[in-house]
């Protein structure tokens, strides 16, 4: 039985077709999954609902996912940035949030889900400002792609 079996995670994506891809993803890892594909409902979402984790877009068509983010943090769920642009297209006061690396791939996602939720994932930056060493993360911090993931 893995950690994931039986999780809640909101999932907020607003292309249909990668909706489903990662939908598909976490179901095969055994979570419960509320798909929003907007701003207004995903905010709704995260403010009525209960989850365990939540993988947010950053963009979402001409918004960003920066407030569902805030009310998150507000409630204390776990959650990580999905994005083809990697951290370097985080604002800056959301660059200690984990980020999954578009497209979406099973094992760097499964990965960062399971660090999510032992809270190691939280405590990525060091002393100095620095990434801490995680086998989804180059020595430079920089993402990579599941075929390189450990």
């Amino acid at each position: 039985m893995t950690l994931l079996v039986g999780r809640r995670v909101l999932l907020v994506e607003d292309e249909s077709l990668v909706a489903m891809l990662a939908e598909d993803m976490l179901v095969d890892l055994g979570c419960e999954v509320v798909v929003a594909m907007r701003l207004d409902k995903a905010l709704a979402q995260a403010r009525t609902g209960s989850f365990d984790l939540a993988v947010l877009d950053v963009n979402l068509g001409d918004a960003r996912s920066y407030p569902i983010a805030d009310l998150l943090f507000e409630r204390r769920t776990p959650f990580l940035f999905a994005t083809g642009y990697g951290r370097q297209g985080l604002e800056e006061a959301y660059k200690a949030v984990p980020v999954l690396q578009k497209p979406y791939q099973a094992a760097p996602l499964e990965h960062l889900l399971k660090r999510l939720l032992t809270g190691d994932a939280q405590a990525r930056t060091g002393a100095g400002g620095s990434l801490m060493a995680c086998a989804c993360h180059t020595p430079a911090g920089q993402p990579i792609r599941a075929d390189h993931c450990r």
